[in-house]
């Protein structure tokens, strides 16, 4: 027996909002992650990127890249040590290059 969500996935404008809100998660989670590794507060992440507490704030909770400036997002990664790629690709090699650059990244 499907599930809701499961069932709800099925129709593809669903599925398509849900998988890019669920890469802008993956993409907060990955800042978060290197906020901790850092030892950092909203604040410090603030003050090294020259902005307030509170737009780092509203970048980082629910969903709130999806509003942010690509600027401001690789000023983010920037400062924590990462780099932000912007790609395009082909909507029919999609699935096959992100699930190879899953692995890459993963490994």
């Amino acid at each position: 027996m499907k599930g809701t969500l499961n069932k709800k996935l099925e129709d593809p404008k669903v599925r398509e909002r849900f998988d890019q809100g669920y890469e802008l998660f993956q993409l907060e989670v990955q800042i978060l992650n290197a906020l901790e590794e850092k030892g950092w507060s909203y604040e410090d992440l603030a003050k090294a990127v020259g902005t307030s507490k509170q737009n780092i704030w509203r970048d980082l909770k629910n969903g709130g890249l999806r509003k942010a400036s690509m600027d401001r997002v690789g000023k983010i990664a920037e400062v924590l040590g990462l780099r932000m790629h912007a790609i395009l690709i082909s909507q029919k090699k999609e699935k096959q290059i992100l699930s190879k650059l899953h692995r890459v990244l993963a490994a």
